[in-house]
């Protein structure tokens, strides 16, 4: 269902960061992310530096797989 569509904006807050997570603001509504930094610290670390740097503004979702992951880029 999240297949194709844009994603508009990725935001992350001082708050946010401090509880490690992240709103996906997409055009269909908003997601939290959950991030697990104890379990994947260096995986956290490369995806907030893509947030930061606005590397996920604009992208698309093409995978989806219900109660696991949402693949996106391009």
């Amino acid at each position: 269902m999240f297949r194709f569509f844009l994603l508009t904006t990725l935001l992350a807050t001082s708050s946010v960061w401090a509880s490690q997570k992240v709103e996906l603001v997409t055009n269909l509504g908003s997601l939290e992310i959950e991030l697990n930094e104890a379990a994947a610290p260096a995986s956290v670390a490369n995806f907030l530096r893509y947030v930061e740097d606005g590397s996920y503004d604009g992208s698309i979702f093409h995978r989806l797989i219900p109660g696991f992951m949402v693949q996106g880029g391009g």
